[in-house]
């Protein structure tokens, strides 16, 4: 899939950068989610809240991930909307059709429908894992992928790797994607390679290609 980008863009942190050039985002090695809101804050940072469409001041602005995290939705413009605090707590872990159906339902009508959905989503990740829109990932059993690490260890630790492991115990699948580069660089979504190592499986796993990303 093709991410949204700005026509420009720079972003330096120390030694490391992102610039888009020609519809093309390169970037050095560097955090992929700063460099994923810093694009988003760019193109879509002065509007009203997606959700109850009120005009949001700097500070009120918060990013929500349409699809959540907890479903496999990663940090790119495509999944992140700016909303107000209030709003991006409301929907929570809904997915995007059913938080506007809950948004025009009662009191009482809305907490049953909200049960209701909780357990559908629960049954849909154990039988696919992520809920994303097919057309942003694939399944694949080789994981030919390049990235940079200085050790396993701390990532073992990590609450990432964490999460991903009590995902798989509870679901048994994994529900959260990898996000590589054009050139195959893991962007996101290492935890889950190491994960998948370790708890020695080769079962296809959720892959997103950014084509128009690359690592150099």
């Amino acid at each position: 899939m093709r991410i949204q980008l700005p026509k420009t863009f720079e972003y330096h942190v120390g030694q490391a950068d992102a610039t888009v050039q020609n519809g093309v985002l390169e970037m050095t090695p560097m955090s992929f989610e700063k460099v994923m809101y810093q694009l988003t804050y760019r193109m879509k940072g002065k509007v009203r809240c997606a959700y109850c469409h009120k005009v949001l001041e700097p500070n009120e602005i918060s990013l929500d991930h349409v699809f959540p995290r907890d479903y496999g939705g990663i940090s790119i413009p495509n999944n992140l909307k700016p909303c107000c605090h209030k709003c991006n707590e409301d929907k929570g872990n809904f997915l995007p059709w059913q938080y506007r159906r809950l948004c025009q339902l009662s009191r009482k009508e809305k907490n049953q429908e909200e049960e209701r959905y909780q357990y559908e989503n629960m049954q849909a990740r154990k039988e696919r894992g992520v809920l994303l829109p097919k057309e942003w990932y694939e399944m694949r059993k080789e994981y030919s992928v390049l990235t940079v690490i200085t050790s396993e260890r701390p990532f073992k630790e990590s609450r990432k790797y964490q999460r991903v492991i009590e995902m798989y115990e509870t679901y048994g699948k994994i529900c959260k994607p990898i996000v590589v580069s054009q050139n195959r660089f893991v962007l996101d979504g290492f935890s889950v390679l190491l994960a998948a190592k370790n708890l020695g499986m080769k079962i296809p796993l959720p892959f997103i290609t950014l084509e128009n990303v690359i690592v150099i």
